[in-house]
């Protein structure tokens, strides 16, 4: 019987016959199976067999072209792996291109069984959200559906009850899943669009800036508007207020004017990304960003603050189901990363490495949420779990920012869900 290749993102898990005796399952990188190639065209030596070819030169971010089973030269069941070509060390150590269009590496069945390092491994972690279209919500659709309005936006009074149930609904659901929402086509008020997320009695988390931001250049309605925001600068991947102690759990982003050119938004849910890091990319980097303490300041000319924790911050307390503890919050501010002075000299190279292994995870594709804001939509995102990052821009963006507490938030979407529901929604 043949056996079965799944090629995921970092690695790939080949199932073995039912007939085989044994491990199951094993999960190979990629890295680790090209620099294993057992062909006698360039990896081993074609007389003596032995390993020719340096793991120095197999870069850690390759991937197969595509995979299949296959029969070995023995006529036994093989795995076949076809590979883009990568540079190799001459006679001089320089690196040369090989003239080959792609390179096969063939492993029969029984020897990836023997050498199976990752064999039936059940911690996974599969890629954070990257699809817009699962967090986003179009409220001018629900106006229609539940107002029978054909103007497009409407406002919160336009809307029916039971539109305004299924509308918080929604909001409860894609932030509780995924940390962050998409609400386009809300409107442009936006002291109304506060309560979408909190009752009446509630209100929003002043800053050193003021109770709204408006993130604009030519900023003159926030104090201590000296910082990247009310620039038309890119602000890369980040969380909010590291400097603090308390940090603001949960903002919105209000779309007063999109930018001329540029200025898109982007997300990371951080916590299946720390999770990605753990099982499947590094652990030794994941424990150096959950231990290793990071000082974060703030200077500006009227205002400064400083706070030290991990980049990744874990809950005292332990899954019952895999012991292991849980991510409670990632702070992570390239801008307010004060010096780092807490690690010996000798490891200090270690803990770099292991930050840059983190944020190259959180640039890839199929780890970002993307989305252009046009005027009258929001964005809304849990601060403590979910990174965010914008474009530089030209023209006269504007974005309205509110900071919100998670027991007003949890408490005002938990109670319309519940009545809508029921007391087990």
């Amino acid at each position: 019987m043949a056996a079965q290749v799944e090629l995921k993102p970092d690695w790939a898990r080949v199932t073995f016959p039912e007939a085989a005796a044994g491990t199951r399952h094993a999960d190979f990188h990629y890295f680790w199976l090209r620099h294993n190639c057992l062909c006698l065209n360039g990896c081993c030596h074609a007389t003596t067999h032995e390993r020719i070819i340096d793991a120095a030169v197999i870069p850690l971010e390759l991937r197969p072209l595509r995979a299949v089973d296959t029969t070995g030269e023995d006529g036994l069941p093989a795995v076949a792996f076809f590979w883009p070509p990568i540079a190799t060390k001459d006679d001089t150590g320089a690196l040369v291109l090989s003239g080959e269009k792609e390179h096969v590496s063939v492993f029969p069945v029984d020897w990836l069984r023997s050498n199976a390092y990752g064999a039936d491994r059940t911690e996974t972690h599969e890629l954070p959200p990257h699809d817009a279209s699962l967090v986003t919500i179009d409220y001018g659709q629900l106006a229609k559906q539940h107002s029978g309005s054909e103007d497009g936006p409407a406002a919160p009074s336009k809307l029916t009850p039971e539109g305004q149930a299924a509308y918080k609904v929604a909001l409860h659901d894609r932030l509780s899943r995924y940390g962050v929402a998409i609400i386009r086509n809300r409107g442009g008020d936006t002291e109304d669009i506060i309560y979408d997320f909190i009752g009446p009695d509630a209100d929003v988390i002043s800053t050193h800036f003021g109770r709204i931001e408006h993130l604009r250049t030519g900023n003159t309605e926030n104090a201590n508007n000296d910082q990247l925001g009310y620039t038309n600068a890119a602000v890369r991947l980040h969380t909010d207020q590291c400097y603090a102690e308390h940090v603001p759990d949960f903002q919105f982003l209000h779309c007063i004017r999109p930018a001329d050119v540029g200025g898109e938004n982007y997300f990371v849910h951080a916590e299946s990304a720390a999770n990605y890091l753990k099982t499947e990319i590094s652990r030794r980097a994941y424990d150096l960003l959950t231990t290793v303490p990071v000082r974060f300041h703030r200077k500006q000319s009227k205002f400064q603050a400083t706070h030290t924790d991990p980049i990744l911050r874990l809950d005292a307390s332990r899954d019952p189901a895999t012991n292991e503890r849980r991510l409670a919050q990632v702070r992570y501010s390239y801008f307010t990363q004060a010096p780092q002075t807490s690690v010996p000299f000798a490891e200090l190279r270690e803990w770099y490495e292991a930050q840059q292994v983190w944020d190259k995870l959180l640039y890839r594709d199929d780890f970002q949420i993307k989305a252009r804001l046009e005027t009258g939509d929001v964005v809304i995102y849990d601060n403590l779990k979910v990174l965010h990052a914008r474009n530089g821009f030209s023209g006269a963006r504007h974005m309205a920012g509110v900071y919100l507490s998670s027991p007003d938030l949890w408490s005002h979407l938990g109670q319309v869900k519940r009545a809508t529901l029921g007391p087990d929604a």
